[in-house]
């Protein structure tokens, strides 16, 4: 299993000046994300399943 677009998002997260660049904001943004994001799929496909019942 690879993990380009994470690794290239890594690389260019990556900065040794004191200002990270855009990919710095966009990588950690996306791991909100999916923070908050996977709980909530999570809680809406239990809820599914049980209306279904």
């Amino acid at each position: 299993m690879h993990h380009q677009p994470l690794a290239t998002v890594l690389a260019a997260a990556n900065t040794t000046s004191s200002h990270p660049g855009p990919a710095y904001f966009v990588f950690w943004a996306l791991i909100i994300a999916a923070v908050i994001g996977a709980p909530v799929y999570v809680v809406r496909l239990v809820r599914n399943r049980r209306q279904r019942r």
